[in-house]
């Protein structure tokens, strides 16, 4: 796992030694993680500290060229690629939760106050 995140990383270019050293830490340490991952549970499991996580997620990160990247060392050219894509939904009430809104929940086959979280992936 390590070798794969610092090569992807390298690649990258612009991403400095100190950086290199968090990415790898963090997606180790989120693989074996027991629980919610967050800064107090991965201080816990890692050798690094809450704040040092709470620092390094306040500088900008560029994710989609770390997944591209990821994406073209993992799958061999001559196999296809398809985008999925998978939308959940989350009942929730309340005034001031961030991108709260009326979204179809397939559960109960109607419009539904909540939260929809959605994911992508690249299967090959």
């Amino acid at each position: 796992m390590e070798d794969i995140v610092q090569t992807v990383l390298q690649k990258m270019g612009n991403v400095s030694k100190p950086q290199l050293k968090v990415w790898t830490i963090l997606l180790t340490t989120i693989l074996v993680l027991y629980g919610k991952v967050n800064y107090t549970n991965m201080s816990r499991y890692s050798s690094l500290s809450e704040k040092t996580y709470r620092r390094f997620f306040a500088k900008a990160f560029n994710f989609c060229r770390f997944n591209q990247i990821l994406v073209e060392l993992s799958v061999p050219e001559s196999h296809g690629l398809i985008a999925v894509m998978d939308a959940s939904f989350s009942a929730k009430s309340g005034k001031k939760t961030f991108g709260l809104d009326w979204f179809y929940g397939g559960y109960h086959s109607r419009t539904e106050r909540g939260l929809e979280v959605a994911v992508i992936a690249v299967v090959g």
